[in-house]
């Protein structure tokens, strides 16, 4: 019984055998050392984040965009029909290659090609 109660984290009985739980001590509640700042990242990071400000307002630009292709694309006014054009190649990989880039269908990319090229975009 006394290795049982061991196991299951008892460190005495009480006097009928009955095993007791030693109550836990109580936390201390600290606070931090004065060498530990709370007050935000350190300034070293501002050098960081003030570098990446081009190329956030850059994703920011391209995520706008891509918002906008995505909304027209999911327009039930804007229906979509499928024809043959023979194009070069190149303009084939092109498309392909955007679409992979942009996340975007095949579709959504000859229509901006072609709103941009008929609307002087």
């Amino acid at each position: 019984m006394y290795t049982y109660c061991i196991l299951m984290g008892v460190t005495h009985l009480s006097h009928g055998g009955t095993p007791i739980a030693t109550p836990r001590k109580k936390r201390v509640d600290t606070s931090p050392s004065p060498d530990v700042s709370t007050q935000g990242p350190p300034s070293a990071y501002d050098d960081v984040v003030i570098g990446l400000i081009p190329a956030l307002q850059e994703i920011v630009v391209w995520w706008d965009g891509r918002k906008v292709t995505l909304e027209q694309a999911s327009d039930a006014s804007r229906q979509t029909e499928r024809i043959t054009f023979h194009v070069e190649q190149r303009w084939i990989q092109a498309i392909r290659r955007q679409a992979d880039l942009d996340g975007f269908t095949y579709t959504q990319i000859v229509n901006e090609a072609f709103r941009q090229y008929f609307e002087g975009l």
